[in-house]
């Protein structure tokens, strides 16, 4: 969706909001891998700061995914937020060598699924986990430990390299 801010700049409101739904990767991001569940829901503000433009982004999907401990599939809720400013040569260029994010004015309308896709992968998670509870698996047999215990005796194995920093702190001199 091209959001066309042509009005807007001429009338005397600080303040466009919009919202909307996205139902598939309509921009140049690569998204392959990402298994996003659409669609991705937006709501965003955009609002005049005397010589530029903020834009304030949130949106609202589903990822299926796998839990990073026992690896079982599931589907999580993700949320994300961003603010970016005009790069626009009508409005103060302070912020093109900045670390805020930015975005392009063409033809006096703005691509909110490239910000939206933009914000997508940026607030992907860096951890899933299917529950609070999640046990995991085993670390020598692989055993789903949701499931119960596994059997194996984990005092007995000891990797060889590490051994001495078994009683590193039962020596009273440290």
């Amino acid at each position: 969706m091209r959001l066309t801010i042509k009005e807007f700049l001429a009338a005397p409101d600080q303040n466009l909001h919009f919202e909307g739904q996205l139902e598939a990767n309509t921009t140049q991001y690569d998204t392959r891998g990402l298994e996003i569940v659409y669609p991705v829901h937006y709501d965003g503000v955009l609002t005049k700061l005397g010589n530029s433009l903020k834009l304030d982004l949130d949106v609202r999907y589903s990822l299926a995914t796998h839990c990073d401990l026992c690896l079982k599939p599931m589907t999580t809720d993700v949320q994300g937020h961003m603010e970016a400013y005009a790069l626009d040569s009508r409005f103060d260029d302070a912020f093109e060598d900045s670390d805020l994010d930015t975005f392009e004015i063409e033809d006096e309308t703005i691509d909110v699924d490239d910000q939206v896709m933009a914000l997508v992968i940026t607030s992907q998670p860096l951890k899933t986990v299917c529950s609070d509870t999640c046990q995991g698996l085993c670390p020598q047999c692989g055993a789903d430990l949701n499931l119960g215990p596994c059997g194996c005796d984990h005092e007995a194995v000891i990797d060889l390299r590490f051994e001495k920093l078994k009683n590193l702190f039962n020596d009273e001199e440290v």
